[in-house]
């Protein structure tokens, strides 16, 4: 593979911020999503890359705590997973649907069922399912699982069996163009690494990445493709256990070697529509600042999980 620098993927956010419109609505609405900590509660906002057409969509009951935002490709509706008490670590996917104002119309939760705890969700490039990583019966079983319109399928799309618990599972993420899936997983023997599984064999995964020992990778995100799987899009942001955001790229045979990006301090890393930009999270002494690129999105010390649309 060709070495990617640094460089490259630092850019400045002045075009972006002028693409926004704050005089009128977005065909989907703003296209990102961000929670803030307010108090005990947690709240959801929606803006524009710019700042503007700021609305607020949801707000958690006390004491509750978000794992993940994600939003349907297209707009006009996202997917939060919500722990639903302090002792609950089973998660209620949320889903919100929402005029291209901001203006909710609609929330459908999927209650846990206190036997699959979910670890991870993504919307389909396409189509608006929902890919869902679980765990199973106290994490002996692992699984991956679409979500239709509220509903889980009938049958995984894989089943891993874990009956001594050696093994564990994180975050997933439709490819690019919907032929498969990245999955963090990890176990004693091979350590913590993030494969890709293909639709077409989901048991034949490629290491695109290790993190070196057990652990799992706090966060990935994948580039968003406009036609097929091509090099444009495969490349992934990785952020290490350390907190440290890293640029991966793959085939069919693995993965790139990490190539850090911005300072130690950065998390969280998601792609803009065009993979052009990046919207992370750096940790500042009283929380964390959100930004694109190298300027601050949002100073607020609070900021927590996020997701910028395709």
């Amino acid at each position: 593979m060709g070495k990617i620098t640094k460089a490259s993927m630092l850019f400045c956010a002045t075009a972006v911020f002028a693409a926004a419109s704050p005089a009128s609505a977005v065909p989907g609405g703003p296209p990102i999503a961000y929670a803030v900590n307010s108090g005990s509660m947690i709240d959801v906002y929606l803006s524009n890359a710019d700042g503007s057409g700021k609305v607020k969509v949801y707000s958690t009951t006390a004491k509750h705590s978000l794992w993940q935002i994600d939003m349907r490709a297209g707009g006009n509706q996202l997917a939060l997973v919500e722990n639903v008490s302090p002792p609950s670590i089973f998660g209620t996917i949320k889903i919100i649907s929402y005029s291209d104002a901001g203006a909710v119309s609609n929330i459908t939760s999927v209650a846990p069922d206190n036997v699959c705890r979910v670890l991870g969700i993504d919307y389909h490039p396409t189509d608006g399912s929902i890919l869902v990583g679980r765990a199973c019966n106290q994490g002996t079983v692992l699984e991956v699982r679409r979500l239709v319109n509220a509903v889980y399928d009938s049958s995984p799309i894989i089943t891993l069996n874990n009956p001594g618990g050696n093994m564990a599972a994180g975050y997933i993420r439709w490819l690019g163009d919907g032929s498969g899936f990245l999955w963090a997983v990890g176990d004693a023997s091979n350590g913590g690494r993030i494969e890709r599984h293909m639709l077409s064999n989901p048991y034949a995964p490629v290491t695109v990445y290790q993190t070196g020992d057990f652990s799992l990778p706090n966060w990935l995100d994948v580039a968003r493709c406009t036609g097929t799987l091509d090099s444009s899009c495969s490349k992934i942001l990785v952020t290490t256990r350390a907190g440290q955001l890293q640029l991966v790229t793959f085939d069919d045979f693995g993965g790139s070697q990490p190539v850090n990006l911005f300072t130690t301090n950065s998390v969280d890393g998601h792609y803009s529509p065009d993979n052009s930009h990046i919207l992370w999270r750096y940790q500042t002494h009283s929380g964390y600042q959100l930004m694109i690129d190298n300027s601050i999105f949002l100073s607020k010390g609070g900021t927590g999980v996020k997701d910028w649309r395709q």
